[in-house]
């Protein structure tokens, strides 16, 4: 009677065991990781659904009229904010797991709904940065992505005006 229980090696190495499967004979574990590996690289591709990586916002904003992604903490360490009189200043950063890519349509999506108006939007070295304005206020708002889904937001709100006749300030790239 033969048992189930895994022996450390049996006739020579002609037997082994690996990751709970019994692979026989020399020469076919590469085989069997390619499998593996195949079907690990599978699972990942397909088809995503519409809205899958969609966000939604905080339920109540750090700042008033600048939307949060659900589930994104301040980092109270690199952020501070000011206010006197009808004008404010603003830079706030924020740490969360998420996709950037849907961080970036999260705020394209909210901002309008915030009363701000898109402005620019530009990608530089993994850096995603896009420019808002209201009448008196404009927003930049900075997202990079860390290791492993880390996204880091850097919202920086400031008063500014301009002239009824004059168009929108862009960035430098």
């Amino acid at each position: 009677m033969t048992s189930n229980r895994m022996k450390p090696m049996e006739i020579g190495n002609r037997y082994r065991m690996r990751m709970g499967l019994q692979i026989t004979g020399p020469g076919r574990t590469k085989p069997v990781l390619a499998a593996v590996l195949c079907i690990l690289l599978l699972a990942g591709c397909g088809e995503k659904k519409p809205g899958a990586n969609r966000l939604h916002p905080r339920g109540t904003p750090f700042l008033a009229g600048v939307p949060v992604p659900n589930g994104f903490k301040l980092v109270d360490r690199f952020s501070e904010d000011y206010e006197s009189g009808s004008s404010r200043f603003a830079r706030h950063q924020y740490s969360g797991w998420g996709d950037i890519i849907a961080v970036r349509d999260f705020y394209i999506d909210q901002m309008p709904l915030m009363g701000w108006s898109h402005i620019s939007n530009q990608n530089v070295k993994g850096v995603i940065q896009m420019r808002f304005e209201k009448k008196t206020e404009e927003c930049t708002v900075e997202i990079e992505g860390g290791g492993l889904g880390r996204v880091t937001i850097q919202i920086i709100v400031k008063p500014f005006s301009r002239n009824p006749s004059e168009p929108p300030r862009r960035p430098m790239p």
